[in-house]
């Protein structure tokens, strides 16, 4: 890792790295499972964490390779200075209970699948309501 005085570009070649050693523990995690256990869930899991750590480390390596400079051959920078985009003409949602309120009711119904109906179905009901409430607070415009 040569460096290229991008601190950012420099954090996802560690951060990458992180994600690399996550996944080959893992990986050594599920081969020692699966030999010392005859349960398929777990090393299930184990494997398929360490695939998922491998993909996050694999495209934090290829985005830190990527080429920013237009002198190195990327696309050439925008004519003129850029300006930040302001939140003048943009629509920004209000702040809201509904989104925590739907994510509760996210929680006591996946609950709900493992206890039983009686969780569930209050879980669908609190969810469908803040979806209900968050839609139509986002069409008023003030």
């Amino acid at each position: 890792m040569a460096p290229d005085g991008d601190p950012q570009r420099t954090g996802m070649r560690v951060q990458a790295t992180i994600f690399t050693g996550i996944a080959t523990f893992l990986l050594l995690a599920g081969a020692v499972y699966a030999a010392g256990s005859s349960e398929d869930a777990g090393t299930t899991m184990l494997l398929l964490s360490s695939a998922m750590a491998l993909m996050i480390g694999a495209y934090l390596a290829v985005q830190s390779r990527k080429r920013t400079d237009p002198a190195q051959g990327a696309a050439p920078a925008p004519d003129g200075p850029t300006e930040p985009a302001s939140a003048e003409g943009a629509y920004l949602p209000h702040a809201s209970v509904w989104p925590f309120a739907m994510g509760m009711g996210l929680v006591v119904m996946a609950n709900g699948l493992v206890l039983g109906m009686w969780a569930l179905v209050p879980g669908a009901l609190l969810a469908g309501t803040s979806l209900w409430g968050y839609a139509r607070q986002s069409r008023r415009r003030d």
